[in-house]
Protein backbone atom coordinates (compact mmCIF):
# COMPACT_ATOMS: atom_id res chain seq x y z
CA UNK A 1 0.00 0.00 0.00
CA UNK A 2 2.93 2.42 0.31
CA UNK A 3 1.84 3.85 -3.88
CA UNK A 4 -1.34 5.27 -1.61
CA UNK A 5 1.06 7.85 -0.08
CA UNK A 6 1.07 9.92 -3.82
CA UNK A 7 -2.31 10.01 -3.81
CA UNK A 8 -4.72 12.71 -2.66
CA UNK A 9 -7.68 11.36 -0.88
CA UNK A 10 -10.60 13.06 1.04
CA UNK A 11 -11.51 12.55 4.90
CA UNK A 12 -14.20 9.90 3.58
CA UNK A 13 -15.51 9.00 7.35
CA UNK A 14 -16.12 12.74 7.98
CA UNK A 15 -17.72 13.32 4.59
CA UNK A 16 -20.52 10.95 5.02
CA UNK A 17 -21.29 11.86 8.38
CA UNK A 18 -21.20 15.51 7.68
CA UNK A 19 -23.42 14.90 4.31
CA UNK A 20 -25.73 12.75 6.76
CA UNK A 21 -26.29 15.63 9.36
CA UNK A 22 -27.35 18.30 6.11
CA UNK A 23 -29.56 15.81 4.62
CA UNK A 24 -31.21 15.28 8.16
CA UNK A 25 -30.82 17.63 11.01
CA UNK A 26 -32.33 14.90 13.05
CA UNK A 27 -29.57 12.61 12.68
CA UNK A 28 -27.43 14.62 15.17
CA UNK A 29 -28.02 12.06 18.00
CA UNK A 30 -25.61 9.31 16.25
CA UNK A 31 -23.66 11.74 14.36
CA UNK A 32 -22.15 13.59 17.01
CA UNK A 33 -20.91 10.50 18.68
CA UNK A 34 -19.59 9.10 15.23
CA UNK A 35 -17.42 12.65 14.92
CA UNK A 36 -16.14 11.91 18.23
CA UNK A 37 -14.63 8.62 17.29
CA UNK A 38 -13.31 10.07 13.95
CA UNK A 39 -11.61 12.65 15.90
CA UNK A 40 -10.06 10.31 18.60
CA UNK A 41 -8.91 7.89 15.59
CA UNK A 42 -7.10 10.42 13.31
CA UNK A 43 -5.99 12.97 15.65
CA UNK A 44 -6.05 11.42 18.92
CA UNK A 45 -7.65 14.47 20.50
CA UNK A 46 -11.85 14.60 20.58
CA UNK A 47 -11.55 18.30 19.92
CA UNK A 48 -10.51 18.63 16.17
CA UNK A 49 -13.83 19.14 14.23
CA UNK A 50 -16.40 18.29 16.98
CA UNK A 51 -16.88 21.75 17.98
CA UNK A 52 -17.56 22.79 14.35
CA UNK A 53 -19.88 19.72 13.58
CA UNK A 54 -21.74 20.60 17.24
CA UNK A 55 -22.12 23.96 15.81
CA UNK A 56 -23.53 22.80 12.56
CA UNK A 57 -25.70 20.76 14.37
CA UNK A 58 -26.96 23.71 16.50
CA UNK A 59 -27.21 25.92 13.27
CA UNK A 60 -29.53 23.76 11.20
CA UNK A 61 -31.42 22.97 14.21
CA UNK A 62 -32.28 26.45 14.71
CA UNK A 63 -32.58 27.55 11.49
CA UNK A 64 -34.79 25.02 10.23
CA UNK A 65 -37.15 25.93 12.92
CA UNK A 66 -36.89 29.83 12.52
CA UNK A 67 -36.45 30.13 8.97
CA UNK A 68 -37.67 26.85 7.12
CA UNK A 69 -35.16 24.54 5.72
CA UNK A 70 -33.18 25.77 3.04
CA UNK A 71 -29.69 25.39 0.89
CA UNK A 72 -27.90 28.44 2.42
CA UNK A 73 -27.61 27.12 6.31
CA UNK A 74 -26.51 23.65 4.61
CA UNK A 75 -24.16 25.21 2.28
CA UNK A 76 -22.38 27.31 4.95
CA UNK A 77 -22.72 24.38 7.23
CA UNK A 78 -20.79 22.39 4.32
CA UNK A 79 -18.09 24.84 4.31
CA UNK A 80 -17.96 25.44 8.22
CA UNK A 81 -17.96 21.63 8.72
CA UNK A 82 -15.29 21.15 6.34
CA UNK A 83 -13.02 24.27 7.68
CA UNK A 84 -10.89 22.35 10.32
CA UNK A 85 -9.50 20.09 7.63
CA UNK A 86 -8.10 22.75 5.74
CA UNK A 87 -6.47 24.56 8.77
CA UNK A 88 -5.38 21.37 10.22
CA UNK A 89 -3.02 21.08 7.27
CA UNK A 90 -4.91 18.74 4.93
CA UNK A 91 -4.39 20.05 0.84
CA UNK A 92 -6.66 21.83 -0.86
CA UNK A 93 -7.31 18.95 -3.32
CA UNK A 94 -8.02 16.87 -0.73
CA UNK A 95 -9.99 19.43 1.18
CA UNK A 96 -12.55 20.13 -1.81
CA UNK A 97 -12.73 16.39 -2.65
CA UNK A 98 -13.91 16.25 0.77
CA UNK A 99 -16.50 18.66 0.38
CA UNK A 100 -17.48 17.06 -3.08
CA UNK A 101 -17.82 13.67 -1.57
CA UNK A 102 -19.95 15.64 1.27
CA UNK A 103 -22.63 17.30 -1.57
CA UNK A 104 -22.99 13.90 -3.20
CA UNK A 105 -23.27 12.10 -0.14
CA UNK A 106 -26.04 15.03 1.10
CA UNK A 107 -27.80 15.13 -2.36
CA UNK A 108 -28.13 11.12 -2.93
CA UNK A 109 -29.67 11.31 0.85
CA UNK A 110 -31.81 13.85 0.53
CA UNK A 111 -33.20 12.88 -2.79
CA UNK A 112 -33.97 8.99 -1.08
CA UNK A 113 -36.27 10.65 1.75
CA UNK A 114 -37.86 13.05 -0.40
CA UNK A 115 -39.03 10.00 -2.39
CA UNK A 116 -40.28 8.33 0.31
CA UNK A 117 -42.32 11.50 1.57
CA UNK A 118 -43.77 12.13 -1.70
CA UNK A 119 -47.45 11.46 -1.98
CA UNK A 120 -49.24 10.23 -5.11
CA UNK A 121 -51.19 12.81 -7.00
Amino acid sequence: MSFTTGLVQPDWSLAILLGVLLSDRKTWVWVLPCVVLHDLVLYWSAWVTLPFILFVAVLLTYADVSLAPGQQQRWFGLVFGCFPLLMGGMSIIAWLLTMMLTTWVWFLLSRRREKVYVEPA
